[in-house]
């Protein structure tokens, strides 16, 4: 391997030719608070000679780099050039925007303008809307890598009409009708001093002679701390492996951008980690995000087939783990309303052991492996145990309980059909049953859930231990149980009068009533008379385990107990 090390300055490393993000490269990712702390120390704090760290590149052809380590750095020195050349255009100064725009975009051998810095993820926005002089400004999709692109050029325009204010008093349309400019003037002066700030900057650039050794660097970069994912290492493996053979097509990078698409809807920014690791655990084997990457690297060895396998199979599973997380973003049958419904359970209680399996079961129902009627008896059983397991006693697992999940997910991944079931639901069973706190634990964590309009720690879990006292059928009070709201029998406002906080706040206090209800019928009245309403509008009290027309302290420690007992018995497993 040919390594070529030189100290260079920002203005001659744009000018050695163009640069290309690589496909196995992760998009550009730099919140507004790095992007911040960047602009601060290259503008405001920039010393003489300010040194931003190294870059590495390896040459396709002269003069085209591809950028191993660097992009994001890079790509933002491009904003604020792309920002200062806006400037200067906006105050009628068209050739020294042109002087700045050479080192953006200049013309090849060919004499054809070419941008310097390349980056196929988030065409056409940033070519388009930042690079280009003076573009069409087409309309397209801002995903999530554009979305953080454009938040970083908003910011940075922002900051620099912060350092030069004179701005402000330029509009587009002066700019167009100036006859002459003045290269004197303050606001020119000072977009001046800032261009001049960030072209000297300078690095170690390192260059590379082909684009394996580049894949090595990457992987030996982030072994020694740089701040690379699982993800990333993933991704870069699989485009390793399945190196395109096509111009104009390059499946593998396609198929795995299609498959983080699929997690755009979702804010947590570890899901497609959490995907990768679950996924693994409902097909080969158990693992923690750590071990993830060296797993998949010796499971896919030499084996190009393996992977194209695996990142087909990746896509695929992908819808099935995103209707496991968001199941309200979903069309569902009126047969699988059910279903729905535990997956929503499963998101109350905020519980990830059980994603390998329950990803597994949704997986070989889509594949008509299992039933409707296998699913929901699976995941009927998994909701019980985490409603008491982590709701409501908030045992800890020290492991074995993921494990387990995945064992079971792995073998439901291998079955043909549904008749091989029921071994694995009978081994779940067993399973969760050993597991399952006792009743007096149950019941004892039971009497600790309370709420206030201040007190909103268990409000979601009371929700659902109230909803599910609720008969579902039959001749009840007729509500949307999805727009139930808590009551409390004795009224917040009695609380230091005749009642203490905690008799108050507790779950033998609470049932649930609709908006009307709630606020307007029942209001602040006193408990008896609540109760008496409640019974002429056909509550199912008797089911909710209010069976007397008087309430007091005494009655509420009573109906928490038995709320507890009936529902810790009434947990089939």
């Amino acid at each position: 391997m040919k390594i070529e090390a030189n100290d260079k300055e920002i203005q001659d490393i744009f000018s050695l030719g163009y640069f290309k993000i690589p496909r196995f490269q992760r998009p550009y990712s730099w919140e507004i608070e790095e992007v911040a702390s960047f602009w601060s120390d290259v503008v405001i704090e920039n010393p003489e000679n300010y040194f931003i760290g190294s870059m590495v590149v390896y040459q396709t052809k002269k003069p085209y780099f591809g950028i191993v380590d660097g992009q994001q750095r890079l790509t933002t020195i491009t904003l604020i050039l792309a920002a200062i050349r806006n400037a200067f255009n906006k105050i009628g100064e068209e050739n020294l925007a042109k002087g700045v725009h050479k080192y953006v975009e200049q013309a090849n051998i060919d004499n054809e303008d070419e941008f310097v810095l390349k980056a196929e993820t988030s065409f056409p926005y940033l070519q388009d809307h930042i690079q280009s002089f003076d573009g069409f400004k087409i309309q397209c999709d801002v995903g999530t890598e554009e979305l953080k692109l454009k938040k970083a050029f908003d910011y940075l325009e922002e900051r620099l009409v912060r350092e030069v204010p004179e701005l402000e008093a330029f509009t587009t349309d002066e700019a167009q009708t100036s006859l002459f400019t003045n290269h004197d003037t303050a606001v020119v002066q000072k977009l001046k001093f800032i261009r001049d700030k960030v072209l000297a900057l300078k690095l170690v650039f390192i260059q590379l002679d082909n684009e394996d050794d580049a894949y090595l660097i990457f992987e030996t970069l982030n072994a020694r701390g740089k701040d690379l994912t699982t993800p990333d290492l993933v991704k870069n493996l699989l485009l390793k492996k399945l190196q395109s053979k096509s111009v104009a097509l390059d499946q593998a990078k396609e198929s795995w951008n299609i498959l983080v698409k699929q997690f755009d809807d979702i804010s947590d920014s570890n899901i497609l980690e959490a995907y990768l690791t679950h996924y693994w655990m409902s097909r080969y084997e158990y693992t923690t995000d750590k071990k993830l990457f060296s797993k998949v690297k010796v499971h896919i060895g030499h084996n190009d087939n393996t992977a194209k396998n695996l990142i087909t199979d990746l896509n695929t599973s992908a819808s099935h783990y995103c209707r496991m997380i968001k199941p309200d973003n979903y069309s569902w049958t009126k047969d699988e309303t059910q279903t729905k419904e535990y997956l929503k359970s499963l998101n109350i209680f905020k519980v990830k052991q059980q994603s390998s399996l329950v990803l597994s079961l949704l997986r070989a129902y889509f594949n008509k492996n299992i039933t409707l009627k296998n699913l929901n008896s699976a995941l009927h059983k998994i909701v019980n145990f985490h409603y008491c397991f982590n709701a409501i006693t908030s045992s800890r697992s020290s492991g074995t309980i993921a494990s387990n999940y995945s064992k079971l997910a792995i073998k439901l991944s291998n079955i043909d059909n549904s008749n091989d079931f029921q071994v694995i639901l009978n081994e779940l069973s067993s399973f969760l049953k050993s597991k399952l706190p006792e009743q007096n634990e149950f019941v004892v964590k039971f009497h600790e859930l309370n709420y206030l309009s201040n007190i909103t720690k268990f409000k979601n879990i009371i929700r659902y231990t109230l909803n599910y006292l609720l008969p579902k059928n039959g001749n009840g009070l007729a509500v949307d149980l999805n727009s139930m709201t808590i009551e409390h029998l004795i009224p917040q406002s009695f609380i230091g009068t005749e009642y203490s906080s905690d008799i108050v706040a507790s779950i033998g206090n609470l049932i649930l009533t609709n908006k009307e209800i709630n606020s307007g019928t029942l209001a602040d009245k006193q408990p008896s008379e609540k109760i008496q309403i409640l019974q002429k509008l056909r509550y199912p009290l008797k089911d909710v385990l209010i069976t007397k027309p008087d309430w007091n302290s005494d009655l509420v420690k009573d109906r928490a107990e038995l709320m507890a007992v009936k529902i810790y018995q009434s947990l089939k497993l």
